[in-house]
């Protein structure tokens, strides 16, 4: 995008909000009225109520604007147009500006000035140290700070979540897809897809962090759907707080209906970030929500965070086998081989064969134990960052083991095979869910 197409987005960007403001001529008039008395709460609560928080910005640089024009006129009168360019003058108001920046004293007195409209004092000002030829610029540059540091204050960010799970949410894909480390780093390690690890759902109880922002919030709830515009199902877990350390005083906290109060988060609450723990839906086996924040004041104006997306995964591994394991079956010499079954090596290295799948599959490992051998690993496998890996679905893989020629002691064994998914369960990743099943076999 071009220079031009940059300012004329922002241009359209800043008419369209400040005119949908200026259709509502009342709230309109509680922004101005909030933003010259820079009172950050009751400008938030109007542009909440007109629905244009989320662009805050706008409003407030087209306020600057006019309030800077407004105050200057009042304060220095009118301004003498220069008629040609003359860099010599910018750098003389420069070395003038550098020069105040050194005297703090003077720069709160002149702040003030502006503050309060003071055009007398301002006037004063500029004749004693003769800089009549800079008043306007001098104004303005007072007045445009002054301002950006208003709408800093006016504007912050809107409600926001910060962590899901322990993972910051600066780490999910579109799709609700999580990557670590966690934060701290003690839940979840950094993805590494040749182990396994990485591209994590969720399942269980997961612990919600987020940041008000708004200006004399007294109220939130965390909410889940299926949209990213819903419709919205309350969390409402009950939680347990502190209100003191020693010796312990714990308190519980809920909800009233839908709604925490940000009263009641004492030393339990992680610094006021820890919102809810949301009890995913238990038979959900791999769908994204989208889960978000309200905030509202004592006004009861709502705020909404933007969206994260969170897959969500509560069941593991499936397999054909009794109760849904994971299949896994011996052959050799192309005849199928029962339970417990004696191999001899004049027949030949042994087949397995496996069936089992998950969507969100992370890997899978057959293993013989028995004998002096202690383990053995005959098979593993994992997703290695493809996302359309299945494991080993219908109709399965056939890998060939050869005892014999991996020196392994003549003995019973029982033969392994697991399965694992990529879920951080219970905000923790400790191999995801798993679903194993074995059968035995003897080497001669």
């Amino acid at each position: 995008m071009s220079d031009n197409e940059d300012r004329l987005e922002e241009l359209q960007a800043s008419g369209e909000t400040i005119a949908k403001l200026a259709e509502q001529p009342e709230l309109f008039t509680q922004a101005a009225a909030a933003f010259r008395a820079d009172d950050a709460e009751k400008f938030q609560d109007a542009l909440g109520r007109a629905s244009l928080l989320d662009r805050c910005r706008y409003i407030c640089r087209w306020f600057c604007s006019k309030h800077c024009v407004f105050i200057c006129a009042k304060l220095v009168g009118r301004i003498e147009h220069a008629t040609e360019f003359d860099v010599e003058e910018w750098r003389a108001f420069a070395e003038y500006t550098g020069r105040l920046a050194r005297d703090r004293e003077t720069l709160q007195k002149l702040l003030e000035m502006i503050a309060s409209e003071d055009a007398k004092s301002f006037q004063e000002f500029i004749e004693k140290n003769k800089i009549e030829r800079f008043a306007h610029q001098l104004c303005h540059w007072l007045c445009g700070v002054r301002c950006r540091v208003a709408c800093q204050k006016m504007c912050p960010p809107m409600p926001e979540l910060i962590k899901v799970g322990e993972i910051p949410v600066g780490h999910f894909d579109a799709v609700g897809y999580a990557a670590g480390p966690s934060s701290p780093g003690v839940f979840t390690p950094s993805d590494n897809p040749a182990a396994g690890v990485g591209d994590h759902p969720f399942g269980g109880s997961v612990h919600i962090n987020g940041l008000f922002n708004v200006a004399g919030a007294t109220q939130y709830k965390v909410e889940f759907g299926p949209s990213s515009t819903g419709p919205w199902t309350a969390i409402r877990t009950a939680l347990v707080d502190c209100t003191q350390i020693f010796p312990p005083i714990e308190v519980p906290r809920v909800p009233t209906g839908d709604w925490y109060a940000i009263a009641d988060m004492h030393f339990y609450s992680e610094g006021q970030t820890y919102l809810t723990d949301w009890e995913t839906p238990a038979l959900d086996a791999n769908v994204t929500y989208y889960v978000r924040m309200v905030v509202r004041n004592a006004a009861l104006t709502e705020f909404p965070s933007n969206p994260v997306p969170v897959r969500v995964d509560n069941v593991g591994p499936q397999g054909p086998d009794v109760d849904g394991r994971p299949l896994i079956e011996f052959s050799q010499g192309g005849e199928k081989l029962g339970c417990c079954a004696q191999v001899t090596k004049d027949k030949g290295p042994i087949q397995v064969h496996i069936v089992g799948t998950d969507e969100n599959f992370s890997s899978l490992d057959v293993t013989a134990y028995g004998g002096c051998s202690g383990s053995i690993g005959i098979f593993s496998k994992t997703y290695n960052g493809d996302r359309t890996d299945l494991g080993a679905p219908a109709p399965g893989i056939t890998v060939t083991w050869d005892p014999w020629a991996d020196q392994v002691e003549a003995c019973c064994y029982v033969v392994f095979v697991r399965l694992f998914d990529r879920a951080i369960i219970n905000d923790v990743w400790n191999g995801g869910h798993t679903y194993q099943n074995w059968r035995s076999i003897t080497i001669g």
